[in-house]
Formats: C-alpha cells, sequence, structure tokens
C-alpha cells in the first residue's frame, strides 16, 4: 500500500498506523488488515496484491526462493513500514506505482512490464529485510519435511495423491502435515496439488495440440467435467477460451 494523497489510517493486525504522503507497508499474506477513513481531508491510496504465482510457479524455482521466501515465509514479519527515508524505500514505491500504471491503463505487455516491476522491488526488499532470527531445529525439520513433498507433487502429479499418500511419505500425522503446507505455502496440500495441475495443465495447453481431455488425464484429473469446472474457477476461462487467448497468433 502506498500512501499517495493525504495521510491513511490503518490496522494491521492489532497495530494502529499510519501511513503519511509518500510512505508505504508491504503487509505480509494472511495478515489481517483494513484501512480506516482518514479523519482530516481526503486522502488517496494504491494498493496491490500480490499472488506469490506471479513471480515464481513453483516454491521450488530459484524465483521463489530468492525474491518469495525471504518476506513471505518471515513469520516474525507481518508487515514492514516504509517511511521514505531511505534510499531503497523511495524505490520500491516507484516500482509499485509503475506495476500499478502498466496494469491499471493496461499498456501494450502490461503483464510483463508489471512482473518486471514487481520482480524488481522483491529484490531491493530482500537485499534490506532486517536479519531473521536464527531458524529452530523445528522450522529446519519442516522445510526438509517441505522439500520432499514438493518435490514429490511435482513428479507425481499427474498420479493419484492424497492427504495419506503425503502422510506415509514424510511420516507424519494428518495435523502435522496440514500445519505444514499452511505455514510454508498458505493452503492445504489438495489445493497446492489442484493449483499445481491447473498450472500444468494451462502450459500444456498453450505449447501443445493436445486436446482438453489429453491434458486433463494427463495432469491428473480425471474427470473431465471436474477438470474444466476447477480450470474456469481457477482462471476464470474455459480451457479451449484460455487457449485461443493465449496462444501467439
Amino acid at each position: 500500500m502506498l500512501a499517495v494523497k493525504g495521510t491513511i489510517q490503518l490496522r494491521v493486525g492489532t497495530e494502529d498506523l499510519s501511513l503519511p504522503p509518500g510512505a508505504s507497508i508491504l503487509i505480509n499474506a494472511g495478515v489481517l488488515h483494513a484501512v480506516e477513513r482518514a479523519p482530516q481531508g481526503p486522502s488517496v491510496l494504491r494498493s496491490l496484491v500480490v499472488h506469490p504465482d506471479l513471480i515464481a510457479d513453483s516454491p521450488q524455482s530459484c524465483y521463489w526462493q530468492e525474491l518469495i521466501l525471504p518476506f513471505y515465509g518471515r513469520h516474525d514479519l507481518p508487515f514492514l513500514l516504509m517511511d521514505g527515508s531511505k534510499t531503497w524505500h523511495t524505490a520500491i514505491a516507484q516500482l509499485m506505482m509503475h506495476a500499478w500504471d502498466a496494469i491499471t491503463q493496461e499498456s501494450e505487455a502490461y503483464a510483463i512490464e508489471a512482473r518486471y516491476a514487481l520482480s524488481k522491488a522483491l529484490h531491493i526488499l530482500c537485499q534490506n529485510l532486517p536479519s531473521a532470527p536464527s531458524p529452530a531445529p523445528r522450522d529446519a525439520q519442516l522445510l526438509e519435511r517441505m522439500k520432499l513433498l514438493l518435490q514429490y507433487i511435482e513428479q507425481h502429479y499427474a498420479e493419484t495423491i492424497s492427504n495419506q499418500t503425503l502422510m506415509n511419505l514424510s511420516a507424519c500425522s494428518e495435523s502435522v502435515l496440514l500445519r505444514s503446507f499452511k505455514k510454508t505455502v498458505g493452503t492445504s496440500p489438495m489445493n497446492y496439488l489442484k493449483n499445481y495441475r491447473i498450472q500444468r495443465a494451462s502450459s500444456l495447453l498453450v505449447s501443445t495440440d493436445m486436446t482438453s481431455s489429453e491434458i486433463a488425464i494427463a495432469t491428473g484429473f480425471h474427470d473431465i467435467s471436474y477438470f474444466t469446472k476447477i480450470f474456469h474457477r481457477t482462471t476464470g476461462m474455459a480451457p479451449q477460451h484460455f487457449r485461443s487467448a493465449n496462444r501467439k497468433k
């Protein structure tokens, strides 16, 4: 969020904060927050919601590890207030505004332009984050577990996978499995698997001539109508419409 005009009053978690003009704040995923009516005069706020998938399509990718995880994985850092007193505060704010302008004006290749600006902003952020506390042994165990599970999903997503499959693989209970996914990737194992399958299906629709039915089976959806329903719910388009809209002419 960036205060463009006037002072912005907001609550993040249990803290009441003020953003004077030019100040900005980055709020981590899953942190409750609300903007309140300005007490005096009009105010203008620019707000961008950035899903990690916009920058990196997989937690195993170098983009996720270098641009997403350093802030997204910091549970000790629910937000970062940037008051403009440092050069990198201004640099991030300018890049966020550039992404905002590209998206709202739908300039040529705006998606690529916005993604570049956001990636560069995250790179600057990661170089200037306050030091993280030393990871506890339990956190190291969690990361090793998730590395194993995410690699398995990426290698076997076309097969039948259940919570029990992942529990057996990592030798943990269902409650531990669910907490592990929620803490590291922000969602449940089955929702992560579904989204990963949709990502792979999207790629096949654009890069191959396979039919929707063939793609559904190749990505682990053995009920074609269910695949079409989930694909539309996730992307906002039917598979064939997605192919037509994203294939180069």
